[in-house]
Order: C-alpha cells, then sequence, then structure tokens
C-alpha cells in the first residue's frame, strides 16, 4: 500500500500541471482569433457582461466608438483585428438610422442592403421622403423584409 501513494501522488500531480490556468484543458483545443463580426462580440464582449445588454442599447457610431473605448480602458480583451470586427458588429446590427437622411454607404452597412438598393432609397426620398417601413419596403426592391422587421426599433423616418 506504501508504494501506491508515490504513484497515486504523481499522477495527480500530472493531472494538475494539464490545468494550468489560461491554458486549454486537455483536449480542448486553445483559444483562437475571432474572425467574424458575431464571434469577436461573443469573444470580446460576453466575457464580461450579457448580450441582452448590447440588443438593450442601440447608439449612433461615435457612442458606439466610445463604448468599445470604454470597455478596452476597463481590461476587455481581444486583438485590433477583433476590437475592429466588434464596431462592425456593432455598427451594422446595433445603429439606428434615419433612412431620409443617411448616406448611401450608411444605407448598405446597417440595412444590409446592396449598392443598387441603397442608391434606390436616396434617389426616391429626394422627391418624397419615406414615412414607415410598410413604405419603404413596397417602394424599394431588393431589401431584406425579415431583416428590416427585425431591426425596425431601429430605422426612423425623419
Amino acid at each position: 500500500m506504501g508504494s501506491v501513494v508515490p504513484v497515486v501522488a504523481a499522477f495527480m500531480g500530472g493531472l494538475l500541471l494539464l490545468a494550468v490556468p489560461g491554458q486549454p484543458a486537455l483536449g480542448q483545443q486553445p483559444v483562437s482569433e475571432a474572425t467574424t463580426p458575431e464571434a469577436a462580440v461573443v469573444k470580446v464582449c460576453a466575457g464580461c457582461h450579457g448580450m441582452q445588454l448590447v440588443t438593450d442599447t442601440p447608439r449612433d457610431y461615435d457612442a458606439w466608438h466610445d463604448t468599445v473605448q470604454k470597455m478596452i480602458d476597463r481590461g476587455a480583451r481581444g486583438t485590433p483585428e477583433e476590437f475592429d470586427l466588434v464596431m462592425d458588429y456593432l455598427f451594422q446590427n446595433m445603429t439606428p438610422i434615419d433612412v431620409n437622411n443617411a448616406d448611401a454607404e450608411t444605407l448598405m452597412a446597417v440595412l444590409h442592403t446592396s449598392q443598387t438598393a441603397a442608391d434606390a432609397i436616396v434617389t426616391r426620398r429626394t422627391s418624397r421622403p419615406f414615412k414607415d417601413l410598410a413604405e419603404l419596403e413596397s417602394s424599394i426592391k431588393g431589401l431584406d423584409k425579415t431583416l428590416l422587421d427585425a431591426k425596425k426599433r431601429m430605422i426612423f423616418f425623419q
């Protein structure tokens, strides 16, 4: 029995070495760099707070930039490329837009639409501004109605 204790101790010590903090567990892959906006948001932001906080607080681009900088200042971890992806995600998915005043590039990014559809929006609103989402959807071909419906609380017509 006395010879079993050193063997068990050596085995347990080896297991502890495999569980070094900050290292992946045996059989797990190391955390890799996020390569999509969605993955970057989950990796960088969800470590400190739930995604509900992000989805409940739409902001304009400048406000998102300030928020991300505050996250960095408070210790958010990520590569510069991941923070760029986070900004892309926030701009494209969590930024309110005024359809009657946004430039074509912003319309394309926030409404996830083509250059053709964005140009059609700009052309149409110069003669008659859009009243609401239903009018936008019925007037402009190529818009993703499901996406627009999901983002309707962030789409304005001033």
